[in-house]
């Protein structure tokens, strides 16, 4: 059993901390830096503690931060929080996005890496997996692994498979191109292979919410749309699909 995951995306704290480069709908993952703040702060104060899983057991006061995408907010705005509660996190990187504006580079990612974080692949193009042919997903998984692992010098065998959509044939995959861990957002469908699921941290959220999430709950105007929004994940590609979030997003507010 695996403990709390939290996801993140972005922290901001000002406009020129948001990437150009990003998909629709990319927004409602955006943390503002204060927010971040006082829920890593309560996480202090109520004794957790962060780890780094190798296969070992935990106990109830252990969670797993995690960070997709690779923004350089990530750094600059998130890593000093994370340093000063002394937490430590995975950071899921695009591959084709490193040294893009708005996103790290390589200094920035060999740091976390020094200073005892994970860096893993957000796959090479943050392209829809479920989306592609067999050889493509193969190439999507073996060519962000080569790639930070040449660039970095180190071996890398965690992911977290880019825009949620997951199914066991991708999950398979992964393990088979050497991945050890694989965490996703949302199981689609139900899965046999072993995966790691997480609890996406949203912009909307207020301090009451987080601690729902730590405890396991969900308002039901939540639950009720994130059922609709997984089911949307069978039947629409990438455009439909992220249209189709936006829209029900702020109906749901």
């Amino acid at each position: 059993m695996t403990p709390i995951t939290l996801m993140y995306h972005g922290i901001i704290q000002e406009d020129s901390d948001i990437p150009k480069e990003r998909e629709v709908g990319a927004d409602i993952y955006d943390v503002a830096l204060a927010e971040f703040r006082k829920q890593i702060r309560w996480l202090h104060e109520n004794a957790f503690r962060s780890v780094i899983f190798n296969g070992q057991s935990f106990d109830p006061k252990e969670l797993m931060i995690t960070f997709d995408d690779g923004e350089a907010n990530n750094f600059n705005r998130a890593l000093p929080v994370l340093n000063e509660y002394g937490y430590k996190a995975y950071f899921f990187v695009i591959a084709k996005r490193v040294d893009r504006d708005g996103y790290m580079d390589w200094d920035q990612l060999k740091k976390l890496h020094e200073a005892g974080h994970v860096i893993g692949s957000h796959g090479h193009t943050h392209e829809i997996l479920t989306n592609l042919k067999p050889t493509q997903i193969e190439q999507e998984l073996k060519a962000s692994k080569k790639f930070f692992e040449r660039n970095l010098g180190i071996p890398v065998e965690t992911m977290s498979i880019p825009r949620g959509f997951c199914n066991d044939q991708i999950l398979k995959m992964a393990y088979d191109t050497g991945y050890q861990q694989v965490f996703i957002s949302d199981p689609m469908g139900r899965i046999h292979q072993p995966y790691i699921s997480r609890v996406a941290v949203k912009k909307s959220w207020q301090l009451e919410r987080f601690h729902m999430a730590m405890e396991g709950k969900m308002p039901f105007k939540e639950r009720f749309s994130n059922t609709v929004i997984k089911s949307a994940k069978f039947v629409l590609r990438e455009s439909g699909y992220n249209f189709f979030r936006k829209m029900i997003l702020s109906v749901m507010k």
